[in-house]
């Protein structure tokens, strides 16, 4: 049966609406997979904001909305759970205040666009980072932060150690992160506390510019 893709849009967005931030009892990260027999592609969307922004959408570089909030700050982030899918190559991402509302294409209308930036993602990310899934397995997790005058993209490895069938070296069970880099790290947090600061960066020349991408 085909899905009208506007519906599906929404769908998708729904599912990411619904889901808890991450924690110690998330579900374990999807195994990496050929994405056109190329690259795994990533199975996490993680996206934040700093400081606080309102409507924000993420889509992808056919326009296709893959990620959108209400409200983003660096406490209050969404995660998108929803398996393995294709790295974008560019994304474009928009934030806007006032009376917004959501459309049946997952998106946001109405309201002041205060924000509206596109970056490049997939070539970003280095050889190594998929070298290293494909030796100790693990899922890329793929992070959008929005900020002042550009949006910013990171990413890391997810693993998932299990209580079961743990043995020394494996260090605490629950999902740890590795292979971190782009412009952006959140805190890391463990029992409530951050163990190790977070960092962010201006993005390198180019890769992020104001308007619409062209396609």
């Amino acid at each position: 049966m085909k899905v009208h893709e506007p519906l599906r849009s929404l769908c998708r967005l729904l599912g990411l609406f619904s889901l808890p931030l991450l924690g110690a009892c998330a579900t374990p990260p999807s195994s990496p997979y050929q994405t056109d027999g190329q690259l795994p592609g990533f199975g996490t969307l993680m996206i934040d904001a700093n400081p606080e922004k309102t409507g924000v959408a993420i889509y992808n570089e056919y326009g296709d909305a893959i990620a959108a909030a209400s409200r983003l700050n660096k406490k209050i982030a969404h995660f998108d759970h929803g398996g393995p899918r294709r790295i974008p190559r560019f994304i474009r991402a928009t934030w806007r205040t006032g009376n917004f509302y959501i459309t049946t294409d997952g998106a946001w209308e109405g309201g002041t666009i205060m924000g509206d930036y596109t970056t490049t993602v997939a070539e970003r990310i280095p050889q190594a980072v998929f070298d290293y899934m494909r030796k100790n397995g693990g899922s890329l997790r793929l992070k959008i932060r929005v900020v002042d005058g550009a949006v910013l993209v990171g990413w890391d490895v997810a693993k998932y150690v299990p209580v079961e069938g743990w043995k020394p070296g494996d260090g605490d069970s629950g999902i740890h992160y590795y292979m971190a880099g782009g412009d952006f790290r959140e805190d890391q947090i463990y029992n409530g506390k951050v163990v190790e600061p977070g960092w962010e960066h201006i993005p390198p020349a180019g890769s992020t510019k104001p308007g619409q991408m062209d396609r």
